[in-house]
């Protein structure tokens, strides 16, 4: 009798107190846990996207390299290939200048003398109020017109060196 009242005690205790004590026991023990792995979590999210940034900035960097040297040179070969030969290269310009205003830009279709768009005209909305580095910015999607527009406008008003060297890169 002392043999099925002790296998009845190691049910019970096996059935009902034992998921009881695991519940409180998880219930002290769940969120420290729980706030670690939440943690970790967190950080490999983090370094992650660091790492992720830093491949995205060199990537786009190189992007701009290969596009500022590497235009030039398929040029080259492009129009070596086709049998023309490439324009000569600009020349040099002087180390000490005496003009106040840039050198024209020889390339370009709108002559330094030519009458200037209105500032609405312009393909670039509100452009008398960016500074030259807004406007560099804005240059790289307009078109060969576009350019033109933006250099003569330039030109005539505030002559900012910045963006007409741009101007004459991208249309170079």
């Amino acid at each position: 009798m002392t043999e099925n009242r002790d296998r009845m005690e190691r049910a019970l205790e096996l059935l009902v107190y034992a998921p009881i004590g695991a519940g409180l026991y998880l219930r002290d023990v769940g969120p420290p846990i729980i706030d670690t792995v939440v943690a970790r979590g967190r950080a490999e999210l983090d370094r992650r996207q660091s790492e992720l940034q830093r491949h995205v900035t060199t990537a786009r960097s190189l992007g701009q390299v290969a596009l500022a040297f590497g235009l030039p040179k398929l040029r080259e070969r492009v129009e070596g290939a086709l049998g023309r030969r490439p324009a000569p290269p600009a020349p040099a310009r002087p180390a000490v200048t005496t003009r106040s205003h840039p050198p024209a830009v020889s390339h370009l279709s709108v002559a330094p003398g030519a009458d200037a768009p209105a500032s609405d005209e312009l393909p670039i909305p509100g452009y008398d109020a960016l500074s030259a580095s807004q406007v560099v910015e804005r240059l790289a999607g307009l078109g060969r017109e576009e350019l033109d527009a933006v250099h003569a406008y330039e030109n005539a008003h505030r002559q900012r060196r910045t963006i007409l060297g741009k101007i004459e890169q991208l249309a170079g």
